[in-house]
């Protein structure tokens, strides 16, 4: 078993004795976050390409939007992309995730993973959310076995477009319904929201 066998929230409930809940957790307001002409002209090239794999819209969307967080924090934070997070094999926390964020800046190896993020197959975002929390739990697990425990472990599932995010605390798996929209000219609220979890977690 691997993360994305991971297909039920019950499955966490029944392997981890993680709850669920389903409730509004993101603040209202947030900092502006500068959007660089980078962004902008990578989702203005997204517009004129071919979206419909999960593969195109993670290198023309999503990939975009975490480079921009990280030039807006060049020394915060190190990213892996389609990295192998194994913590637990006998407990199905072992596979290759999307993107993970670690706390330790230029680090060739996740060392603190503080945020988890899943791309929705088949633009499905309620199909990934045991995934992502499956992901979080072994983050949750790693900090502490690693001697940096973490009381809250951030998530994400996406189809590039809807962006549904999660927090991990005290065994519960909080799910903000009010998924962040992101179009090709507006991508203000997703980073805000990332800069938010990314200064919590810091």
């Amino acid at each position: 078993m691997a993360y994305n066998q991971f297909k039920k929230l019950e499955q966490l409930r029944k392997a981890f004795g993680i709850q669920e809940k389903k409730i509004s957790w993101l603040p209202q307001v947030y900092e502006n976050v500068p959007i660089s002409q980078f962004l902008i002209q990578a989702l203005l090239d997204a517009k004129n390409e071919g979206l419909a794999s999960e593969k195109a819209k993670s290198e023309y969307i999503v990939t975009p939007v975490l480079k921009e967080l990280k030039r807006n924090n060049p020394d915060k934070f190190s990213s892996f992309s389609g990295y192998e997070f194994e913590v637990d094999k006998k407990q199905g926390l072992t596979g290759f995730c999307d993107f993970i964020l670690s706390a330790e800046p230029q680090k060739m190896e996740i060392t603190a993973p503080i945020f988890c993020l899943v791309e929705a197959k088949k633009g499905e975002i309620e199909g990934g959310l045991a995934q992502c929390g499956a992901e979080m739990y072994a983050a949750q697990l790693y900090n502490a076995q690693e001697g940096l425990p973490t009381k809250v472990i951030y998530g994400c599932v996406t189809n590039a477009f809807s962006w549904c995010f999660l927090k991990l605390e005290d065994h519960i798996l909080y799910i903000d319904p009010e998924y962040v929209s992101l179009n090709f000219t507006e991508s203000q609220e997703v980073l805000a929201v990332l800069q938010w979890i990314l200064n919590e977690s810091l």
